[in-house]
C-alpha cells in the first residue's frame, strides 16, 4: 500500500475489510510445509535355491521413506500483498481511534463508498460544534441547510476540485430543500458564514487526517531505517 498523504491513504485503506485483514495472518499459516507421517511396509525376498538347498523366504521391512509437501502460498498472499493488508490495518486503526462522528466526517470526504449515514454524522458534528446564537431563527435554518453545501464544496476540493461559487450554492439550496439564496447578495448575506462553515470543517478534518499521518511517518521512518 503506498503512503502519499493522509488523504490517500484512508481511501486506500477502506477497500479491504477488518475481517480480510485478521484473516490474513492465519491464511499464511494455511501455507507452512506440512510434513506426513514415514511409511514402511514390510515387503517379501526370495533367496533362490542352490544345490541341495531349498528356496528360502523372507520379510524384510522397506526402506522407511520420508514424505513431506510444501504448499505453495495461497493466490494473492504475496509477501507484498500480506505488508500491503499490515498497512491497510494500521491506517483503519488509526481511524478507529477517533471520536466517531470526526470518523465519519472523514469517511465522509474520504471513504470511496461514501454513504448517507457518513454524511448526516458529519452535518449534525458541524452543526453542533458551532455557534449560531448571534443569527435569527430564519437564518440559523438556512445555515443548517448551508452546512450540507459547504460539506460537499469541500469534499470536492479535496478530491482536486473546484470549490462551489455562489451560483453552484444556491442552486444546491433550491433543489436540495426549496431555500433561495439570491448569488447577487452573497458577499452581504453569507460570504462570512461560508468561509465560517468551511473553517470549521477544515478544522475537523486536520484533526481526522493527523492519526492517519502519524502512521505515515512511522511507516516511512522504518523503511529508512
Amino acid at each position: 500500500m503506498k503512503l502519499i498523504n493522509a488523504r490517500q491513504a484512508w481511501t486506500d485503506a477502506q477497500h479491504e475489510s477488518n475481517a480480510s485483514i485478521s484473516a490474513a495472518a492465519a491464511d499464511r499459516a494455511k501455507s507452512a510445509t506440512v510434513v506426513r507421517n514415514e511409511k514402511a511396509a514390510l515387503r517379501e525376498i526370495i533367496f533362490a535355491a542352490q544345490g541341495e538347498d531349498k528356496e528360502e523366504r523372507i520379510m524384510a521391512v522397506r526402506q522407511k521413506i520420508h514424505i513431506a509437501e510444501t504448499r505453495r502460498t495461497p493466490i494473492g498472499w504475496s509477501t507484498h500483498r500480506a505488508a500491503h493488508l499490515v498497512t491497510m490495518g494500521k491506517v483503519q486503526k488509526a481511524i478507529e481511534s477517533l471520536p466517531f462522528q470526526v470518523q465519519q466526517l472523514g469517511h465522509y470526504l474520504y471513504h470511496p463508498c461514501m454513504t448517507v449515514v457518513h454524511m448526516l454524522n458529519a452535518e449534525k458534528l458541524i452543526w453542533s460544534d458551532t455557534d449560531f446564537s448571534a443569527l435569527t431563527d430564519a437564518k440559523a435554518a438556512k445555515v443548517h441547510c448551508l452546512i450540507t453545501c459547504a460539506l460537499q464544496s469541500y469534499r470536492a476540493e479535496a478530491s482536486g476540485g473546484d470549490a462551489w461559487g455562489p451560483a453552484r450554492v444556491s442552486d444546491a439550496m433550491m433543489k436540495l430543500y426549496g431555500i433561495a439564496i439570491q448569488p447577487k447578495h452573497w458577499d452581504r448575506d453569507w460570504l462570512e458564514i461560508w468561509i465560517f462553515l468551511r473553517k470549521a470543517i477544515e478544522e475537523v478534518d486536520i484533526q481526522a487526517q493527523e492519526p492517519v499521518w502519524q502512521v505515515i511517518h512511522a511507516e516511512k521512518s522504518e523503511d529508512a531505517a
